[in-house]
């Protein structure tokens, strides 16, 4: 299964209760400066930092949010990985 891990560079702030992915050094040549996420996402991406595939983010996140089934969350997973891959704040590895 492919493993994601966050793009060097981009880091996850809260401003004024809103949470944002800013891309910062090198990485602002490569995505976006900054774009906005909803609160599951900012889950999503600390557990991401740490370097995930996608059955373990949908276990993390069953964890955070009590949801009895991790694979009911997979496509709902897949499209927030495949914004970030297309934006190019995410690195997906083999």
């Amino acid at each position: 299964m492919k493993q994601y891990r966050t793009r060097p560079g981009v880091v996850l702030t809260e401003i004024a209760g809103q949470y944002m992915l800013v891309a910062a050094r090198g990485a602002r040549k490569l995505c976006p400066y900054s774009t906005r996420i909803n609160e599951t996402a900012a889950v999503c991406w600390r557990i991401l930092e740490q370097g995930a595939d996608l059955d373990a983010l949908a276990r993390a996140l069953s964890a955070e949010y009590e949801i009895d089934d991790p694979a009911e969350l997979h496509a709902d997973l897949e499209q927030l990985l495949a914004q970030l891959l297309e934006n190019n704040y995410l690195i997906e590895e083999p």
